[in-house]
């Protein structure tokens, strides 16, 4: 009876948490149209700090005293009160090794072409839409929990958008396999999640020779829910803690949900094995400086939109462009309401950007598949592509998604060909209706012609999969709980785990990436300032490559941050604006050394193979 007792009181302390945000929303929707506006108006206010060092000790002291509050005593407490779901596992008995569906990658690296010494490549894309999305009310995977829906936004030709699993398989000619890429429409994917969708392919992989087997998330924030958290996490927290009584679990994420987006990976991996085509690839850079802002001190971002576009012999084959780009696809979340049926939160589900970047590449003749960059903290900018025009939150997604389309079609050609590809596609940015407005720029103005070049056939992939302790106390909950789709060991003092990954791949000499399963702070790439105090050196720095990251790929750890920037809910100073900034990222990460754990396991497979 104590621990029903305990469940109650768990539940109520947990619900607390929630409510701050809530209330927030709620009384500032009497004042401000949307959250885009109120972010705005907040960000202007003139609030300036200097950074002397009584201020620095103040703002460290402020952290770390957060960090006390929310992790050792309230996220201990809770923690240590709540019983864990039947779900969790003995970390001392667990085996990694047998630990299903890793695919390690190529036992060797080339350096030079091999074999057939020739690129293949095929593509696919299936729907994730659960068969009864129309029927059944989901939860959206965004800000607040509890805010259901079961239709889609409609594109601006009438159709309805759709959430899909793209994927690339590609082949480097030199024997040693194939290697398969899943993008997701979804914010994020645990790895268990991942594994069960390596499980619906374990016979294709076994059939065509594939090694490596690695799904990524868009990182929508306006699509169903697949990690738990916003779906109905106060029942799951109770439910789940009475499991070892019931012996029934009710997890966080829908089922449905995760059966749709096996489904479609399968379907889309099977459609792309069926496509394959060999031919060249080409590698090219832009600066999409512009179009990204980092939100968070301290300020460190990949500014660059990196494209692959497969070119195949056949002309009759349809060329397949492959995007990275740091940015959270979130322009279409910053709406209170969309101004039906007198709700204060919309409900509607959309693939944001991605949708229409698609739809432009599409209607030019290519496939297309984004794959989520160095995200960190790093939203749209440039008004969210708005150009002056007066635009609901959703308009802004679907015109920054029209630009980045844009931009992809003309990083290398002449100003010329420029204008050709806009009349071809339709002027969706509406050059010929808003040129001339105050605001307004042309996509094609100044922006660069970038050399696209030709990518020699060497595909090298390698993972590691290791255990991570969970340090963060809330995020243990979530897990232990069954909330969240991880899975989650506890050793014998009480202390929680579970599996994750990173990886090594190289494309060519010209693309080297590590593969984070986070969202990965961007000084931990690029050193400067916010990479102090980190017991690591920056990855570019021990490489000595200009590597690149993909994050959210195999995994979704939350914010990855350098130790002496963690915190939970507290202030980070920004010597851009002289302001110091509010920061509650990690709230969503596995603990303060996640970025050690992760970083050190990516340098033993980069020391490993070098």
């Amino acid at each position: 009876m104590k621990k029903h007792i305990f469940a109650v009181i768990s539940f109520v302390l947990c619900f607390c948490l929630l409510i701050p945000p809530v209330f927030a929303v709620a009384e500032e929707s009497n004042d401000y149209e949307s959250v885009t506006e109120f972010v705005t108006e907040v960000q202007e206010e003139d609030v300036i700090y200097e950074q002397t060092p009584s201020n620095a000790f103040f703002t460290k002291f402020l952290n770390k005293l957060s960090n006390f509050f929310i992790n050792d005593f309230l996220g201990k407490f809770l923690s240590k009160i709540i019983p864990d779901s039947i779900a969790v596992k003995d970390f001392e008995s667990f085996n990694l090794d047998e630990y299903g569906n890793f695919y390690e990658g190529n036992e060797t690296f080339i350096d030079e072409p091999q074999g057939d010494k020739v690129w293949s490549l095929g593509f696919g894309k299936a729907s994730v839409l659960p068969e009864d999305f129309n029927e059944k009310q989901y939860a959206k995977g965004a800000y607040l929990p509890y805010v259901f829906g079961n239709a889609m936004y409609k594109d601006d030709d009438g159709n309805d958008e759709n959430l899909m699993a793209r994927a690339i398989v590609m082949n480097d000619g030199s024997g040693r396999g194939n290697v398969v890429f899943i993008s997701v429409d979804a914010m994020g994917l645990a790895n268990a999640d991942v594994r069960l969708i390596r499980e619906g392919l374990k016979e294709i992989a076994e059939e065509y020779n594939i090694v490596s087997i690695n799904v990524s998330c868009t990182h929508i924030h306006t699509g169903i829910d697949s990690q738990g958290v916003w779906t109905d996490p106060l029942g799951c927290i109770i439910k789940n803690s009475l499991s070892s009584f019931t012996g029934e679990i009710k997890y966080g994420v829908e089922r449905s949900f995760i059966e749709s987006l096996v489904s479609g990976s399968k379907e889309a991996v099977e459609e792309a094995l069926a496509d394959m085509e060999t031919g060249d690839l080409y590698y090219s850079v832009a600066d999409a400086e512009e179009y990204v802002h980092d939100r968070t001190a301290p300020i460190s971002l990949d500014k660059n939109l990196y494209k692959l576009e497969f070119v195949p012999f056949s002309a009759e084959a349809t060329p397949t462009i492959i995007a990275t780009l740091g940015v959270h696809p979130e322009s279409s979340s910053y709406d209170w309401s969309n101004g039906e049926n007198g709700k204060l939160f919309d409900d509607k589900f959309t693939a944001d950007f991605i949708w229409y970047t698609e739809k432009l590449l599409n209607s030019a003749g290519y496939n297309f598949i984004f794959i989520q960059g160095n995200v960190s903290t790093v939203t749209s900018s440039r008004h969210m592509t708005g150009d002056g025009i007066d635009q609901t939150a959703h308009y802004s997604a679907v015109r920054y998604g029209y630009e980045i389309g844009y931009i992809l079609l003309g990083m290398s050609k002449t100003q010329e060909e420029r204008i050709a590809i806009n009349e071809a596609t339709g002027d969706k940015m509406g050059i010929a209706q808003y040129n001339g407005g105050e605001e307004y720029t042309v996509w094609y103005e100044d922006l660069p012609v970038v050399e696209a070049v030709k990518v020699e056939p060497v595909l090298n992939i390698r993972l590691s999969q290791f255990t991570v302790k969970i340090e963060n106390n809330i995020i243990a909950l979530l897990g232990k709980t069954s909330v969240a789709d991880n899975l989650v060991l506890k050793d014998d003092a009480g202390n929680y785990y579970t599996v994750s990954e990173v990886g090594y791949l190289e494309i060519g000499d010209e693309m080297k990436v590590y593969m984070s399963p986070g969202e990965t702070f961007g000084e931990l790439l690029f050193g400067g300032d916010g990479a102090k105090g980190f017991e690591l050196s920056p990855i570019r720095e021990y490489t000595g490559e200009d590597i690149i990251i993909m994050d959210l790929m195999n995994d979704a750890a939350g914010y990855v941050a350098n130790p002496e920037n963690y915190v939970l809910a507290g202030l980070q100073y920004n010597e851009n604006s002289g302001a110091n900034d509010s920061d509650t990222w990690c709230l969503i990460s596995y603990g303060e050394n996640a970025a050690t754990t992760f970083i050190g396991n990516f340098y033993k497979i980069f020391d490993s193979v070098k």
